[in-house]
């Protein structure tokens, strides 16, 4: 029996997939077969990566191109499939459905501007099956979290903050063109096999007015979301991602999740980094400490005030008065991977394979 999930063929009796675990008997299995042709036979679906309230993640392969690709559906919670086709339920009416997928493919549409190493790269997004799809490049590595799972222990300063460093640079290209995460966080980051630091899901991104109240999308991630981001209306700008990436590098440094905003509101204290890392230098406490400042003005406005922080110098770089130390790494930054004694890259150890 094909295992729908990855594709593996079972003896005819097997009631569950001996390599995924799938089970091979559930009528309601609402994924794609493997095998499945999208756009005319243009896509392969092989088998599943990953699934969330709001979709599916697919491997499968580009059949002209011949290259392995990441391919993510609109499958909201509560729908259900015809064959191929999805069908809205639930909760879901004919109209909030097709608001949902529009604004699936606004995120489509968003990444495929971007043409950055640290940023997920898209090559398609279309309607198909009465769903949609964004196509994008099929990255293994591990994500931050799972990274600081295995350690069992915070992550070493000058390791810590090479991961932000590049997911800074990759946040100043997003910035440039407008745009707003609003979703950065360890399970956000990751780090790939061939060494690359890359953001991921841009599900909450929005394009921003600087000045401008908005409406916001209220997607928040507590421990990393700022205050402002649980309204329903706010001036929407680059300090509410520098907060996330400073909570992102708190966490990181710590190994412990930060306070969320709203608990932070009304009196819980935020550790300083240092109380639960002694090891972390001064004025890289200080830096993530006044990241995640509650009031937008105390923050650092853009990132590159964030990273002249970072970096030991105060927030104007043309004062060559206000440089203090500057960091330097004592190792390979890419110690996820550099570092053998902790982590290595051997096709027999667990990996994580992500969009």
């Amino acid at each position: 029996m094909l295992c729908p999930i990855c594709g593996y063929q079972n003896q005819p009796t097997a009631k569950f997939c001996i390599v995924c675990g799938a089970s091979l008997t559930d009528v309601k299995l609402e994924v794609l077969p493997f095998d499945t042709q999208l756009l005319g036979g243009e896509y392969i679906v092989y088998k599943v990566l990953g699934q969330g309230g709001f979709g599916i993640t697919y491997f499968g392969n580009e059949v002209l191109l011949k290259r392995p690709i990441a391919i993510k559906e609109f499958f909201p919670a509560g729908c259900h499939r015809q064959g191929s086709t999805v069908i809205s339920a639930g909760n879901w009416t004919v109209a909030s459905y097709n608001q949902a997928k529009q604004r699936f493919l606004q995120e489509g549409q968003t990444l495929a501007q971007f043409n950055h190493p640290g940023i997920v790269r898209v090559f398609k997004y279309f309607e198909d099956n009465n769903t949609a799809y964004i196509v994008m490049e099929y990255l293994q590595g591990k994500n931050l979290a799972d990274l600081l799972e295995e350690r069992g222990e915070p992550l070493k300063e000058w390791e810590a903050v090479s991961y932000v460093e590049k997911v800074s640079k990759a946040l100043e290209v997003i910035h440039q063109a407008n745009f707003l995460h609003l979703d950065i966080k360890p399970d956000n980051v990751m780090v790939t096999t061939d060494r690359r630091v890359v953001l991921v899901d841009f599900g909450a991104a929005k394009e921003y007015l600087a000045g401008k109240t908005q409406l916001l999308s209220r997607t928040v991630t507590p421990g990393y979301a700022p205050l402002e981001q649980y309204a329903e209306r706010a001036k929407q700008e680059p300090y509410m991602d520098i907060y996330a990436l400073a909570a992102t590098l708190y966490h990181l440094l710590t190994g412990q999740m930060p306070v969320s905003a709203v608990d932070r509101a009304v009196g819980v204290e935020l550790p300083d980094v240092r109380q639960l890392n002694p090891k972390v230098r001064p004025f890289v406490a200080e830096a993530v400490m006044q990241g995640m400042a509650m009031e937008v003005k105390r923050r650092p406005q853009s990132v590159g005030e964030f990273l002249n922080l970072l970096h030991g110098r105060k927030s104007s770089p043309s004062n060559p008065e206000a440089r203090m130390e500057f960091y330097k790494p004592a190792k390979d930054p890419w110690g996820a991977f550099g570092e053998p004694d902790e982590t290595s890259t051997d096709s027999s150890e667990k990996s994580s394979n992500w969009f």
